[in-house]
């Protein structure tokens, strides 16, 4: 059996992802102590399988097998006689996805959602994905991350803990309102009167809800966008700025020292030596 021990992905990368074609030899991904960002394996053929403490499960098409950070990884092609045919990434999420991952557990941080007659379309974002996160440009890895957005939306919609998943509907679709207006201005009159709230009553439900005031929460985001783009582009402070919805180099360079704790450049930087870096979950005053 083939069998490799990974402990963490390199963590200046945002998306890491593959297709795999496991044949008559069969192979497993053992990580005892996870790593640090989130991992899916999608089943397009044959058989695959999780073990964890809890037992043993397999994996055969349309099935998603998402894993969290720092749970013990332990997966692989189930039956030698045969292939296992998937699509692995790892990634770690933009701030506003949070809420999409949380599906259906196997065991603690295992988690599984089968796609059923809706797989097609989930598995054509991640041949996308892959397609895109290899080519060429460092572009394309936000591209690559936006494909994975979609697959989590889709997933989203087809997870039977949606409904019960703790989070509020209406600052659910102000989450998703966020993500996909983070450069536009943001008002938080906007935001309430568009999911049907006051601002007083909007601002204290997703305080509730999100545990961050909603200025805080819209600046975590662009924030955690504009680190993206340091990672995955070559553009300068002021474009990067600009696609963030910050009003200007400066302001953003403000922000982003007070938060990670280096200026843009210096953090662009380290990404590009390979240096670690601790990625803040929380905005500082």
């Amino acid at each position: 059996m083939n069998e490799q021990v990974v402990t963490a992905a390199p963590a200046s990368t945002p998306i890491i992802s593959g297709l795999q074609v496991q044949g008559t030899d069969a192979s497993r991904g053992f990580r005892p102590q996870g790593t640090k960002d989130w991992l899916l394996v999608t089943t397009l053929g044959g058989t695959g399988y999780v073990r964890t403490s809890k037992g043993q499960r397999q994996l055969t098409r349309g099935q998603l097998l998402l894993i969290a950070p720092d749970t013990p990884q332990e997966y692989g092609h189930y039956d030698d006689s045969s292939r296992w045919v998937n699509i692995w990434v790892h990634f770690r999420p933009r701030l506003h996805w949070m809420p999409w991952l949380s599906w259906p557990a196997f065991a603690r941080g295992v988690m599984v959602l089968d796609a059923g007659s809706d797989f097609a379309a989930i598995e054509a974002e991640l041949r996308r994905m892959v397609e895109l996160a290899n080519g060429p440009s460092r572009l394309r890895l936000d591209a690559s991350m936006n494909a994975l957005e979609r697959v989590l939306i889709a997933a989203d919609d087809l997870n039977p803990l949606q409904a019960v998943s703790g989070i509020d509907a209406r600052i659910r679709k102000a989450l998703e309102q966020i993500g996909e207006r983070l450069r536009e201005p943001l008002r938080i009159e906007d935001l309430s009167r568009a999911v049907g709230l006051s601002r007083s009553r909007f601002s204290m439900l997703f305080a509730r809800e999100v545990k961050l005031s909603p200025q805080a929460y819209i600046e975590l985001a662009r924030l955690g966008r504009a680190a993206q783009l340091l990672e995955t582009s070559s553009w300068p402070i002021a474009r990067i700025a600009d696609e963030a919805g910050f009003s200007n180099a400066f302001y953003l360079s403000t922000r982003f020292r007070r938060h990670y704790g280096m200026s843009p450049s210096i953090y662009r930087d380290k990404v590009e030596s390979g240096d670690a870096i601790q990625y803040a979950t929380r905005p500082q005053a």
